[in-house]
């Protein structure tokens, strides 16, 4: 076994946290002497000694020593570029402890990776002082004035499952000669960042550096250590209510009474002498404080109160004396004193490091004595002990791997023994050393348990850390990668050997050197490996047949018995794995000789037979069992129905040629289910059951289909083929089923590929034995699941012919087995063949099924899937034509007779009507084809009505024969032929689907639906009202009208007005419709027709559509004419919006009273789409034109609304003059009943004309002179701006007033005026003649 490297320098492939390690383990052997003699140290042995920081960073340090602390100086650097490290100069201060940190990233770009690494160090005078990279100082904070011993982090474990844990804290660790320090990780990450960003702003702007608070802490005191050298935090552990009861019971005495939770406690680990190893429990939450420690400081405080003030009583108030903040010594916050709970004492040994696993549950202890101790962890005992390791390191490594079908993590312990140049792996509590490996010596094993600080901040991280480096002298920094299966076991090992071998085998197969992968399986010893590498086999792209062939002649000998005799001794010596092994091969076996043999038919290519042979037919005749002219009579059918060209055409035929490309020995036997987990019951025979795989896709399965079956038919190949199904052991049911598949993807089905395809159904069959038959009132099962595919295909030829070979596959085991039970077994073996014969012929030598009862339950399911699929030719026929003029993309109708019983009565008219919709037929045609259809079927219906006998029956292939002496048809194009006829058969087997009115309105329910899709292609809901036009029964158009208004239209009430206008919804009341429904679904159960649903609707109620009407009408007026600030809704009632958009069938009558500001809304309302309708003509218009289509059904609307129709028609008499069609006006005024009133307003339209006048003509001063006095000032107060063609001849003006004076009395005001204005433009139209000549 080898461990895999991975070497690098330091600047390739390493991260921060490696790159810092490496350089303070190079120097960190001579810090305590160079900083103690710091100051004598001269510029070129400072550069010498620190000349390799140059490479890492250059940078500044400036400021003054954090705290106040005087022994902590920093200052300039004579040679400030030299480094950083160069600008600090420490007087007393060594430094004892060095931790570099890097702190995760938190931004979106470089999420898992760090952001920045800050160098912690760990002073002899007990500060500890944080730095960037750079040297800017962060903070220095001082927790005991003590040496530090070391630092340390705890972080999220840097194995391979590193995604952060909720439950996991992060905290820093200082250790001092008598306590233990922890810092939150938490704020330290915030601290820090606030820090730098602090700092990077004060530097930048050049003010001073901003004082940090003091860092939280806790702080733990070994009182009962003697000296202590390394120390280690797991964490919180486990409660275990075992080891809790067990120690309360030992400490506390037996009377004593013991809670039944146990605590959650954080453990310490320390390392030192006296004790060896200790183990220090602090309980999770806030603990009370000791009582010795509350009264001692309150003494201390109370002695201090009490000096204070005697000496001020005694010698008066004296100034107090201003103290340098600087100066003053920092506060000290006393430890909690922390007793050890377990401990292993050995006063002569000191322990000197301590490294704790990633899982954080083992850990190991290296001592003075080259010892190398394994602690558990949470049990505080020891486990192992390794010697002979002086000055050794050692680390960790976490390796994922899967192993009894759950993933699972494995560690292994890394120890390196630098006097030795050894790095050993070991399993750590009982396994063996799994490698060694010889190493140059004064290297170093590094081993960072901790990851990045602030992880826990980030939630779902995935750290990519390498806990172990190996760095050697010449600064080659290795990755150490141990094998998973290395923790199975080491060099004897039988299984972990094997599964390294497995491994080595992939390598081969992926090469393709079968030698090697036969001489590696050969090495395989365990059978549980031998199976495992089976199946990679199996399971590769590259298994050839001779490998495969290799592999059973090497392994069958040892797993599978031969005779008898070595029955017994195999069956005693093979355990339960190797017999599963043993039946895998077998089944290998079994396939192998079924590819081979499958392989040799495709290679035998004898001549084809000649379809049209005779004993052809007659071979086909027996397995059909019927006789040689209903045989001829099938096969002729497939060019009467029509399907030659379209099969040919449509269907895709995989050749073998194909095939063998892309099929291979093992795509084959991934096909099977071979890696059986449980042993099968062979019950003595030597042919082991092999099942076809469930999840196969169907590309696939249509190419195993092809490779089984795609051989050519004669004599031999039949009986080869029998031969190699029976010995293979696979499941004749599945084979049926994927023969079904390959048969109804072939062509055009000849007699040679029907007499094939029922020679297969007929062996198949013939192995299943008892399977197939069952008794007479019941059903088999076999044959149902064959049916059930039958009536779900969508090639109804296809089906029709199998259903046929399988009733007569069946006929002939149930005639067999009747004859073996009538006979003796040896009498039947020899007399089999000629007692079938006899009960097969009669007296013309041939019998057939078509003659026989259906006495058993099998017969008569298979004569009704039969009848079923007949059925169906037709109409598949019909769906499958696309005439010249339809759309390019041909519609895809594919149907089955299952889908036609599950969809119900009605989906055969669907079908017709989307064929139709699709074909691009255009209506006039449709309706003549559906109307000769229903003439056909009405006639038709009175024949048989008329037979006396009424037991004939008239063949779907006698009706192109049949004449209709009704109604001649002209003559047609071939495609219109062609479609009629196709009607006809399918109106032979469903009538009543095919009706004219059963098309038509499906036709129209599909096209509505479409509209529905896309609302902006109103033609669509067009094509739909002309479809329900050309239905004859008022009871389909009434229904299907307020079905498409209440499903859809009332949704887009802008286009209800047209449906409501043509779709006719109250019509003539006819009788009550009774529709039947065809044979095909006689006594199913399913969904009702359209046709049904329709007639089934109640009657609408008049008021109600009308109210909608009227809605609709204000709607549409409102959006065509574009008018603005129209509430719709205002124009109706309280009583009339409550029944808007309700069921159109809710009686409901109009009320009589109306509220007055309804008719104010609705009587601007109409006058405003007056108006608009009269501004929209165009300036030249005609007579006829001044009453246009909007304005009659504003004044129809107007009059439904009960509204005063003299208003509505002198407004618009009104507007026409206003525009200049004084014709079109004249044309109305006859209708108005107010004439007073209306020869006002023509008096002040002519006043407005003759001012425009005035205001316009160059005579002007001419015209006023000969204008009446009377009139003159009321002309000039005319507002000619309403006035939308103020530019009208004199003579129409005139005619005008005319027409007002025989509209007002001789009495009135405005009688006298118009007199004037006549006078007046007589007078102008006289002036204008005579200026003319």
């Amino acid at each position: 076994m080898s461990i895999n490297w991975r070497a690098g320098g330091c600047g390739d492939n390493c991260c921060p946290i490696t790159i810092y390690l490496l350089l303070i383990f190079q120097h960190l052997s001579n810090f305590a002497s160079n900083f103690s003699t710091f100051t004598t140290h001269s510029d070129s042995e400072w550069t010498d000694e620190w000349g390799e920081w140059n490479d890492v960073d250059r940078g500044g340090l400036q400021g003054s020593g954090s705290d106040g602390d005087p022994r902590l100086k920093l200052s300039s650097s004579p040679q400030p570029e030299t480094s950083w490290l160069s600008e600090c100069v420490i007087a007393i201060d060594e430094v004892s402890a060095l931790l570099c940190l890097p702190l995760i990233s938190q931004k979106q770009s470089s999420t898992g990776g760090p952001d920045w690494t800050c160098v912690i160090i760990g002073l002899t005078s007990g500060y500890v002082a944080m730095y960037t990279e750079s040297g800017l100082v962060l903070l220095s904070q001082l927790f005991e004035e003590e040496p530090v011993l070391s630092l340390k982090c705890r972080t999220l474990s840097s194995g391979v499952n590193g995604v952060v844990s909720p439950d996991m804290g992060e905290e820093l660790v200082i250790l001092y000669p008598r306590s233990i320090t922890t810092i939150d990780g938490f704020s330290l990450f915030q601290t820090l960042r606030g820090c730098r960003n602090q700092v990077a702003k004060a530097a930048a702007s050049g003010g001073e550096s901003v004082n940090v608070p003091p860092l939280g802490y806790k702080k733990w005191g070994l009182i009962d250590q003697g000296m202590v050298k390394d120390c280690a935090t797991p964490g919180v552990m486990p409660p275990y209510l075992y080891d809790h009861m067990a120690h309360s019971s030992l400490a506390k005495g037996f009377n004593h009474v013991v809670s039944s939770g146990a605590p959650a406690t954080s453990v310490l680990m320390t390392v030192g002498r006296v004790p060896f190893v200790g183990f220090l429990t602090a309980q999770e939450g806030s603990a009370p404080p000791f009582v010795a420690d509350v009264a001692r400081l309150y003494a201390s405080k109370l002695k201090d109160a009490l000096v204070s003030a005697a000496s001020g009583w005694l010698f008066g108030r004296a100034k107090t004396k201003e103290v340098d903040s600087s100066k003053m010594k920092p506060k000290i916050e006393l430890a909690t004193p922390l007793p050890y709970r377990w401990s292993i004492p050995d006063k002569k040994r000191i322990g000197v490091s301590v490294s704790v696993s990633l899982g954080r549950r083992l850990a190991v202890v290296t001592d003075d004595f080259g010892r190398v101790t394994l602690i558990d962890v949470h049990r505080c005992v020891g486990l192992r002990m390794w010697k002979g390791y002086r000055e050794a390191n050692c680390g960790w490594l976490e390796v994922e791997g899967e192993w009894g079908g759950t993933k699972r993590l494995v560690a292994f312990l890394l120890i390196y023994a630098p006097r030795r140049g050894l790095l050993e792996v070991w399993t750590p509590q009982q396994g063996p050393r799994v490698a060694a490996f010889n190493v140059p010596k004064q290297s170093r094993l590094i081993y960072t348990p901790h990851t990045m600080l602030g992880v826990n901040s980030v939630r779902g991280v995935r750290c990519k850390v390498f806990p172990v480096i190996f760095i050697t002298p010449d600064g080659l920094i290795s990755e150490v990668s141990i094998p998973f299966h290395l923790a199975l076991g080491g060099k004897t090992s039988k299984r972990a050997r094997d599964l390294h071998l497995v491994k080595t085998l992939k390598t081969h197969l992926r090469n393709g050197n079968e030698e090697e992968v036969l001489a590696t399986m050969c090495e395989i010893k365990t059978a549980g490996v031998r199976k495992q590498a089976v199946l990679t086999l199996i399971m590769s792209q590259h298994l050839t047949v001779p490998l495969l062939q290799g592999l059973l002649d090497h392994f069958l000998s040892l797993y599978v018995v031969v005779d008898d005799t070595q029955d017994e001794e195999g069956a005693q010596n093979l355990d339960h794995e190797s017999r599963l092994l043993g039946q895998q091969l077998l089944r290998l076996k079994q396939l192998l000789h079924l590819y081979t043999a499958l392989t040799q038919l495709h290679k035998v290519r004898e001549a084809s037979p000649d379809p049209d042979d005779q004993d052809l037919v007659i071979e086909l005749a027996k397995l059909l069992v019927l006789t040689p002219h209903e045989t001829g009579e099938v096969l002729t059918s497939c060019e009467h129905n029509g399907y030659s060209n379209y099969l040919n055409t449509c269907t895709k035929k995989v050749t073998f040629l194909e095939v063998a490309q892309n099929i291979s020995v093992g795509s084959f036997i991934r096909c099977w289910d071979v890696c059986v987990g449980t042993l099968a019951k062979t019950d003595g025979a030597s042919v082991l059951p092999v099942e076809l795989k469930e999840d196969i896709p169907s590309e696939k399965k249509l190419k195993l289909g092809e490779f089984l079956y795609g051989w050519a038919w004669h004599g031999e190949s039949v009986k080869s083929f029998r031969t190699a199904i029976k010995t293979s052991g696979t499941n004749p049911e599945s084979l049926l089923h994927v023969a079904l598949i390959h048969w109804s993807l072939s062509p055009h089905p000849d007699t040679v590929a029907a007499l094939h395809f029922g020679t297969i159904v007929h062996t198949l069959s013939s192995l299943a034995g008892d399977k197939v038959l069952c008794d007479i009132s019941e059903q088999s099962q076999w044959w149902t699941a064959v049916r059930d595919k039958l009536i779900a295909s969508t090639q109804p030829y296809h089906a029709f012919i199998a259903a046929l070979l399988c009733r007569g596959s069946h006929a002939t085991l149930e005639a067999q087995s009747h004859s073996r039970r009538q006979s003796n077994i040896k009498k039947a073996k020899d007399t089999e063949e000629s007692e079938v014969e006899a009960k097969t012929q009669t007296a013309d030598g041939y019998s057939s099924l078509n003659d026989w009862e259906g006495l058993s339950m099998e017969m008569v399911e298979w004569n009704l899937v039969l009848w079923q699929v007949e059925c169906l030719m037709p109409l598949n026929q019909l769906l499958s034509l696309l005439p010249p003029n339809g759309s390019e993309r041909r519609p895809k109708l594919e149907v089955s007779a299952k889908a036609l019983l599950d969809k119900g009565k009605g989906y055969v008219a669907e079908l017709v009507a989307n064929w139709f919709i699709g074909s691009g037929l255009s209506l006039s045609t449709v309706e003549k084809l559906l109307e000769q259809q229903d003439t056909y079927r009405k006639s038709k219906e009175r024949e048989e009505a008329m037979d006396v006998d009424n037991g004939r029956e008239i063949l779907a292939g006698d009706d192109e024969k049949m004449t209709v002496d009704v109604e001649e048809p002209d003559e047609e194009d071939a495609t219109s032929e062609e479609i009629k006829k196709l009607l006809r058969r399918v109106g032979a087997k469903f009538p009543h689907s095919v009706a004219g009115d059963s098309v038509f309105t499906n036709m129209a329910w599909e096209l509505a639906a479409a509209w529905h899709k896309t609302p902006d292609d109103v033609s669509m809901l067009f094509q739909a009202l002309c479809h329900i036009d050309k239905i004859k029964n008022s009871h389909i158009r009434h229904g299907v009208s307020l079905m498409i208004w209440e499903t859809w239209v009332s949704q887009c009430v802008r286009a209800a007005s047209d449906l409501m206008e043509k779709a006719n919804v109250v019509c003539e009341v006819e009788k009550p419709l009774v529709l039947s429904a065809d044979r095909f679904w006689m006594g199913q159960e399913g969904s009702p027709a359209l046709v049904e649903l329709t007639i089934m609707q109640k009657m609408t109620c008049y008021d109600l559509v009308y109210q909608h009407y009227q809605l609709v009408s204000v709607l549409y007026l409102t959006a065509q004419h574009n008018l603005k600030n129209i509430r719709p809704l205002s124009c109706f009632d309280g009583k009339g919006r409550s029944v808007l958009f309700k069921s159109l069938t809710t009686s409901w009558t109009v009320g009589g009273y109306t509220d007055p500001a309804v008719s104010k809304a609705r009587m601007a309302l109409l006058c405003r789409v007056i108006t608009a309708a009269i501004t929209s003509l165009p300036d030249i218009a005609g007579p006829s034109q001044g009453n246009s289509t909007n304005i009659r059904q504003a004044i129809d609307l107007g009059r439904a609304w009960g509204l005063t129709l003299d208003v509505l028609n002198r407004h618009h008499i009104c507007e026409l003059y206003t525009s200049g069609f004084d014709s079109a006006a004249e044309e109305v005024l006859p209708i108005v009943n107010d004439g007073p009133l209306l020869g006002s307003q023509l008096v002040l339209l002519a006043g407005q004309r003759l001012h425009h006048h005035l205001l316009n003509s160059p005579r002007t001063a001419h015209h006023l002179a000969l204008t009446s006095p009377t009139i003159t000032e009321w002309v000039k107060s005319c507002d000619t701006g309403s006035l939308r063609c103020p530019t009208v001849p004199l003579e129409q003006t005139l005619m005008l007033l005319t027409r007002a004076l025989n509209l007002l009395s001789e009495s009135s005001q405005e009688y006298k005026m118009a007199t004037a204005l006549y006078e007046t433009l007589s007078a102008f139209v006289r002036d204008q003649s005579s200026s003319c000549t």
